[in-house]
C-alpha cells in the first residue's frame, strides 16, 4: 500500500512539474520560395478549395466528405470535411481574416479524433518580381490542462514532427503545382 500511495504521489508531483514547464503556446511556422509572382501565389492559397490539390492533409484521404459554405476567398467561407482516418478526422476551416495579396488567416475546429480549435495563416512575400516566399503557421493558446496533454503528446508520440512533416510537404506540393 505504501508503494502506491508513493506512486501516485510521485504522479501528481509530475503533473504539477508538467503545470508548469509545459509551454502555455503552440507555434508551427515553415516555409519555402515558389518561382512565381507574388499575385499568381496569393491567388491559389486564397482559395480554400484549391487547398485541396496540394494539401498533405487532404491527399491522405482523397475520399474524405467535403463540404462549402459561403463564398470561397471571403471571410465566413468555411470548408468542411469528414474522414475515417485518423490523420485527417473531421473538422472546419473558417477563413477569418484576409490582407489582400499578404495574407490568410482561419480559424480549424476539429471534432474527431478529438476535440481542438487553432489558428493557421498563410503569408506572401516578394523575394523579387518572380519569386515568392510562402510562410505557413499555426497556433494555438492553451490553458491547463490542454498544456500537460499537448506536451505529454508532443514529446511521447511526436505529433510536433507529424504536424511538422505534413506542413513541408503542403508546401513542397503547393511549389510543384505552381511551377509546372
Amino acid at each position: 500500500m505504501r508503494i502506491l500511495s508513493y506512486i501516485l504521489a510521485g504522479f501528481v508531483a509530475l503533473i504539477v512539474i508538467l503545470t508548469f514547464v509545459a509551454p502555455k503556446e503552440l507555434r508551427l511556422e515553415r516555409e519555402i520560395v515558389i518561382n512565381r509572382p507574388k499575385g499568381i501565389v496569393f491567388a491559389e492559397l486564397k482559395l480554400l478549395k484549391n487547398h485541396e490539390q496540394w494539401n498533405a492533409w487532404s491527399k491522405k484521404d482523397p475520399q474524405m466528405k467535403k463540404e462549402f459554405k459561403g463564398t470561397d476567398g471571403a471571410v465566413g467561407f468555411i470548408s468542411s470535411w469528414e474522414s475515417e482516418n485518423p490523420e485527417v478526422g473531421t473538422a472546419e476551416q473558417e477563413i477569418t481574416n484576409i490582407i489582400d495579396g499578404e495574407r490568410l488567416e482561419t480559424r480549424i475546429r476539429f471534432k474527431k479524433p478529438f476535440e481542438a480549435n487553432f489558428d493557421s495563416y498563410l503569408t506572401t512575400v516578394s523575394v523579387n518580381e518572380n519569386q515568392t516566399r510562402v510562410l505557413i503557421g499555426m497556433s494555438d493558446q492553451m490553458s491547463f490542462p490542454m498544456t500537460v496533454i499537448s506536451f505529454i503528446v508532443n514529446v511521447c508520440f511526436d505529433q510536433q514532427q507529424k504536424i511538422i512533416k505534413n506542413m513541408d510537404d503542403s508546401l513542397n506540393n503547393l511549389k510543384n503545382q505552381l511551377e509546372k
